[in-house]
């Protein structure tokens, strides 16, 4: 009887932890990325602080006033 020959192959991946985001993505420039967006959503807020009138919800309120109560 004679041996039959057979040929494999073999393969790994390893799928990357949730935890291993900081060693792709430099933990400063994550830092830096959200202390600039709190410091653009402090400026929205200071500048909405400072009015007194809200143009664009008055005009909604008017033409829901007109739509439903005329």
């Amino acid at each position: 009887m004679s041996k039959k020959e057979t040929w494999s192959y073999d393969f790994s991946w390893t799928q990357p932890y949730v935890e291993m985001q900081g060693f792709f993505t430099p933990k400063e420039q994550v830092d830096h990325s959200t202390r600039k967006e709190l410091d653009r959503i402090a400026s929205i807020d200071k500048q909405i602080d400072l009015m007194d009138r809200y143009p664009d919800a008055e005009a909604m309120i008017e033409r829901l006033k007109k739509g439903y109560l005329e």
